[in-house]
């Protein structure tokens, strides 16, 4: 299993959600599960950016969830961003 981290302000939102909105902070976190467990899970790796970035869209409760992440380094994933992208 690789390492995955978070910079702190994913982390911070991440721990917002599991106060506030814990189903959309199980779902965020099954994404992350997903990027840390398997280099190359589709789940994982749905768009990818010129500059590196994938991104990872969830649709929970009616809004959908972004999660941006890279790797600084092979096999070390970092999320960059966790956030609401849209309200249906």
């Amino acid at each position: 299993m690789r390492a995955l981290t978070l910079d702190p302000v994913p982390a911070a939102k991440l721990e917002s959600l599991h106060g506030t909105f814990p189903v959309v902070a199980a779902a965020i976190e099954e994404i992350l599960d997903w990027v840390e467990a398997d280099p190359v899970d589709p789940r994982a790796r749905r768009r990818r950016f010129t500059n590196g970035m994938w991104a990872v869209v969830r649709l929970v409760g009616g809004s959908e969830w972004l999660v941006l992440w890279e790797e600084d380094q092979p096999g070390i994933p970092v999320v960059r961003f966790i956030g609401e992208t849209s309200s249906l």
